[in-house]
């Protein structure tokens, strides 16, 4: 996550930006977008029942209590495993990852109300660190004026600072590119800021 005097370059790079295009700039960085509970307690629960299914049709002699002793110290000891970051973040499938990080990405422009600009141009920079995801998610006033290759290749710039723990170059990046746009389709023609400039931090 990004310290306090990295959060503030990125404030003033959008107040920058702002001074050249209508288009209002919010930028969001959550640590996770999901507890991701389910799923590795899920296979903790079938690896211990496939761990007791063997034990009962082994030769060993063993009592249904011993079973049911080691498949629950199985069961936790693969709950906790499966819920430390590095092993939860493969057992979980990676479109899970990226289906729950863009809902809360849709969720934040909802809730940061970047739909709400008088001219509809408002942009959501979205990161969400443990999933490496990023997404930018445009407003009708802008997205439709942009080629999808375009706003793709923003992402995917991003996306790899994202991946090599550069977060901050990369929002400053976005931002630039987004503001050169901006500056060509909706130039700006009043200083009003109607969202916030400052850097949402979530988690």
């Amino acid at each position: 996550m990004l310290d306090p005097q990295a959060q503030e370059r990125v404030r003033q790079a959008i107040r920058d930006a702002e001074t050249h295009t209508q288009v209002e700039f919010v930028t969001v960085i959550t640590r996770q977008s999901d507890g991701y509970y389910f799923i590795p307690t899920l296979w903790a629960a079938l690896i211990a029942l496939l761990l007791s299914l063997t034990l009962l049709i082994s030769p060993y002699w063993l009592e249904v209590f011993d079973v049911v002793v080691a498949q629950l110290a199985v069961f936790s000891a693969l709950t906790a495993l499966f819920r430390w970051s590095p092993v939860m973040y493969r057992v979980v499938p990676r479109k899970v990852l990226q289906h729950r990080a863009r809902n809360m990405a849709c969720r934040q422009f909802l809730d940061q109300g970047v739909h709400r600009t008088k001219d509809g141009t408002g942009v959501l920079f979205f990161v969400s660190e443990a999933e490496h995801y990023v997404e930018i998610i445009a407003d009708s006033g802008i997205d439709q004026q942009v080629p999808q290759a375009t706003w793709q290749q923003i992402v995917d710039d991003f996306t790899a600072h994202v991946k090599r723990g550069d977060i901050e170059a990369g929002f400053l990046q976005a931002v630039q590119a987004v503001a050169k746009l901006g500056a060509e389709i909706a130039p700006a023609t009043r200083q009003e800021n109607e969202l916030s400039d400052h850097l949402v931090v979530i988690g």
